[in-house]
């Protein structure tokens, strides 16, 4: 029999057949042999289906701060020489149980600084968990001297405003050389976000914070503090900037940009907002700031303070301080400061021409800069703005006014001698000329970045990179949300324009981060957020979700109406998550008075021409289906027959798209067969009496543990009388699910997809009161350490022998098998097929298993022999017609079809998901 082959046309490369002696009813085992072959057309078109496009455009990118070495602001700051010390702000580091290394951080920032010696950096790091930035609610004291905090990866938050507390997010109490940057700190409703006090040489480098009330305070017993190339954002009236107390020494506030105007998303608020505001300071440098102003001044010096120095702010007045500025200039100094302070080299916009004037000074307001300039030996060298800043509204930097525009007089006309000047800007980059923070980007004005990402398989994406940019070189870093990092190098010889690819180890929502250094000494980074495209599955139940005949699921008991459809909530409902994707329902179709069939399918969906459960008139049928969910949670289940029916649906399982169990194939082997005791008495199981089967290592590619799940295909053959099986996990009570109903002689199969017990077992109970064999074959399981995602496709017919223009064979023969080709592709596991056999000519059974051989053996005209594994996937009596799902590997490309028997059938085959493991 080896090489039998049928010569097939090119209508019929559509299936293949098979021939093999030997009788076979209700899964009987049949001998092996080579069977004859005809190739079924190629499978195309159901491969990424709903893959989704995600976003970010070139607007939304933004310049990012250097890492560099925060400016010193202390004479004799101790030595970073010590160790590093780790923390980490994120869910997933809930137990604050590390031991500050970096295998092994702590979880709050306290317990870092609190094992921090004189000398040590500590570092925290974040992650981006849905929210941005990530963000630990905790209040905390620093009083160990000579530290440097330091953020690092993805922002790291502390966050002040933990339940009701009236703290500060970091207070600095009594300390000296201490450094903190890159950190973003926000607090709600408390005297202030960030608080130093009594402290010595301290520097604020590079740090965002956002607050209610004041978000910087210096106290009055606080020398050598500087305040430096950070950002501020006020949220709410009565908030101020920065605030520094009498009695404060030797304070340097430079490279600033100050949301004093309060904007946020949810509207603006300029009413009683302050800027910089310091009162009785002796020695004081207010340096090279851009501040965005509210209805009160951008910077205010008040009492009796002494060598202070104001020069190269820009400040910025929008139409709604205007509005409200009651005619309270931009700058004010008192009386008793004003002879020991010096103002120069300022520059100042207002977005309206009656705007508020620059200066008040020892208690004169001057409207114009000409003004003060004639009256007092000040502002030589300060200019009006006639070109207005723009605002950039993303990134940590948002919703301050400080992108120079190309003829601004800010440009190139700073006084970088000034006291406290930075040689380098807000973001670092310099050399510094320019008023304000932020240096005037002429050498790349137009450098942005676009981001498009999408989906090419169940763990994968694709970014495409889009720079606007001029030619000079540059590195790309693209940080893909889970650790990892690319990094690309272009040599400014040709456009930024490129894709990468990532393939991600669990499934979920990532946010891919791209910075662009280029060489010039300008970064720009995007971010867009991204999700998996697979889905794994987690058990459920059994549970019953509807049942027509009690009312279960519905309004009120009722037989579901010819070509009516029921809506049945699934996602969300009894315990399912809502962002469910797919369900595993068992359906169950009873009593019909007339032929037809059921299609289940998500609701807000089209409805697909296939069918899930065939039906006679009067029958009780069952097959199992995976539905995807609809976005509303509901699934919808069509009965496409000429009258009413009752239908039952009862879940096993479902499917999120994020890390559960994954999929992995195995045989098909045979478990248990009641009739010649494999894996069970040889005996019939007894009515309402249950037999236990072993899954654990109970066959090859069976594993010991980990089994979430196991797919199986049960059959009862032989049963005495009418009844049905239910199959459960091993360790729990006889649930009302049942998943094979069959009457008196009837030989019946249906797929099953079940939780595995604790002890590694399953049990299988006979709800008849006389006996039944039962034969189990297992085609796969669902465990932890497997990464066999599910994607769900649109229902396609991919066979049928009764159409002449796709397949042009005529009926499958007895004892032949169509083989269907598939994929070339190796991270494919398994295919969910519904296989249907209608118009049979004898008793039989289908067999569907992973053929040996690739498409180019079979077109060569060598393949290997092929022979029908010792398992069925559904049964038939002669001129029945028979549906089951079918799971089943690819083997090296192609699909097995096995008519066992000795009459004709016709196959259809159905392609309803498919498994991925990259």
């Amino acid at each position: 029999m080896h090489n039998r082959r049928l010569v097939a046309t090119t209508a019929a490369l559509a299936a293949g057949f098979a021939f093999l002696p030997g009788q076979a009813h209700a899964a009987d085992p049949a001998p092996n042999a080579v069977p004859n072959a005809v190739p079924a057309p190629a499978a195309s078109g159901w491969e990424l289906p709903d893959a989704k496009t995600f976003t970010s455009p070139a607007s939304n990118s933004y310049r990012v701060q250097g890492q560099g070495a925060a400016v010193a602001a202390r004479a004799a700051a101790a030595p970073s020489t010590g160790r590093t010390v780790y923390v980490l702000t994120r869910s997933t580091c809930a137990t604050d149980t590390g031991t500050g290394t970096q295998a092994a951080p702590f979880c709050s920032l306290q317990h870092g600084v609190d094992a921090a010696v004189p000398g040590d950096t500590v570092r925290v790091d974040g992650k981006d968990e849905g929210t941005s930035p990530p963000r630990t609610a905790e209040n905390v004291v620093v009083r160990t001297s000579g530290l440097t905090i330091t953020g690092g990866t993805n922002a790291p938050q502390i966050d002040g405003d933990n339940t009701g507390s009236t703290k500060p997010g970091l207070t600095l109490d009594g300390v000296s050389d201490v450094t903190i940057s890159h950190l973003t700190i926000s607090t709600g409703g408390v005297p202030a976000a960030l608080a130093v006090k009594g402290s010595t040489r301290v520097t604020l480098d590079s740090v965002n914070v956002g607050a209610y009330g004041t978000a910087v305070a210096v106290d009055g017993a606080s020398d050598t503090v500087a305040v430096t190339r950070s950002h501020v954002a006020l949220f709410s009236a009565g908030a101020t900037a920065i605030s520094v107390a009498a009695g404060a020494k030797g304070v340097t506030l430079a490279g600033n940009l100050i949301g004093a105007s309060g904007i946020t998303n949810s509207g603006t608020y300029e009413q009683q907002i302050s800027g910089i505001t310091a009162t009785g300071v002796q020695g004081l440098n207010i340096t090279g700031n851009t501040v965005q102003r509210g209805c009160l001044p951008g910077i205010v010096v008040d009492g009796t303070s002494t060598a202070v120095s104001i020069q190269n702010n820009l400040l910025v007045e929008t139409e709604n301080a205007a509005a409200c500025d009651s005619g309270q200039s931009a700058v004010t100094v008192s009386a008793e400061s004003a002879p020991a302070t010096t103002a120069d080299y300022n520059d100042f916009y207002s977005a309206v021409a009656t705007g508020a004037g620059p200066y008040r000074w020892a208690g004169t307001a001057y409207p114009t800069v000409a003004a003060f300039r004639a009256a007092q030996t000040q502002g030589a060298h300060d200019t009006v703005e006639p070109v207005a800043p723009q605002p950039v509204n993303n990134g940590p930097d948002w919703g301050v006014a400080y992108a120079l525009q190309t003829g601004a007089a800010a440009i190139g006309t700073a006084n970088q001698s000034a006291p406290g000047a930075l040689p380098t800007d807000y973001f670092g980059h310099g050399p510094m000329s320019d008023r304000g923070a932020v240096r005037f980007q002429s050498n790349n004005p137009g450098f942005a970045m676009a981001l498009t990402a999408k989906n090419t398989s169940a763990f994968g994406v694709s970014l495409d990179l889009d720079v606007t940019t001029l030619p000079v070189a540059q590195d790309i870093y693209i940080e893909w949300g889970d650790g990892a990092t690319d990094v690309l190098n272009f040599y400014g010889d040709k456009p930024v324009k490129t894709t990468a690819g990532h393939i991600y180890k669990k499934l979920g929502d990532y946010t891919i981060t791209v910075t662009d250094y280029e060489k010039t000494g300008n970064t720009v980074r995007n971010t867009v957020k991204v999700s998996t495209l697979g889905s794994q599955y987690t058990a459920y139940g059994p549970k019953r979700l509807l049942d027509s005949r009690d009312g279960t699921g519905l309004a009120a008991a009722g037989r579901i109406p010819a070509y009516g459809t029921v809506k049945l909530k699934v996602g969300g409902a009894d315990g399912i998550p809502a962002n469910a994707t797919a369900a595993v329902l068992n359906l169950t179709v009873t009593g019909p008075a007339a032929d037809g069939h059921i299609t289940a399918y998500p609701d807000g969906g089209r409805r697909p021409t296939t069918s899930n459960v065939n039906y006679r008139a009067k029958q009780t049928v069952p097959n199992l289906v995976m539905v995807p969910i609809g976005d509303n949670g509901y699934v919808d289940l069509y009965n496409g027959g000429w009258d009413t029916t009752d239908l039952i649906a009862d879940i096993t399982g479902y499917f999120t798209p994020s890390a559960a169990a994954g999929f992995a194939p195995v045989g098909p082997s045979r478990l248990v067969d009641t009739r010649d005791g494999t894996g069970a008495p040889r005996n019939q199981i007894p009515g309402r009496s249950s037999i236990p089967v072993q899954i654990a290592n109970a066959a090859p590619g069976l594993p010991n543990g980990a089994i979430t799940a196991v797919a199986l295909n049960v059959t009862v053959t032989n049963p005495r009388q009418d009844g049905h099986l239910i199959v459960y996990p091993s360790g729990q009570p006889v649930p009302t699910a049942s998943n094979v109903n069959f009457t008196a002689g009837q030989t019946v199969a249906n797929s099953v997809v079940v939780p595995v017990g604790a002890d590694g077992r399953i049990q299988v109970f006979n709800g008849a009161w006389a006996g039944a064999d039962v034969i189990v074959d297992v085609v796969g399981y669902y465990g932890t350490y497997e990464t066999g995602a599910f994607i769900p496709v649109d229902p396609e017919r991919l066979l049928d022998t009764r159409d002449p223009a796709t397949w042009g064979g005529g009926p499958l023969k007895g004892r032949y098998y169509a083989y269907l080709p598939m994929t070339t592709r190796t991270d494919i596991p398994a295919f969910v097929f519904n296989a249907t056999v209608t118009n049979t000519g004898d008793d039989g059974h289908l067999t569907v298993a992973a053929d040996p051989n690739t498409l180019a053996d079979y077109r060569g005209g060598y393949p290997y022999p092929v022979y029908a594994p010792n398992t069925s996937s559904l049964n038939w009596r002669r001129a029945t017609t028979v549906p089951n799902l079918v799971q089943v590997a690819p083997g090296r490309g192609l699909v097995d079809f096995f008519n066992e028997s000795d009459g004709t059938i016709d196959l259809i085959v159905d392609i309803f998901g498919y498994y991925q493991n990259d």
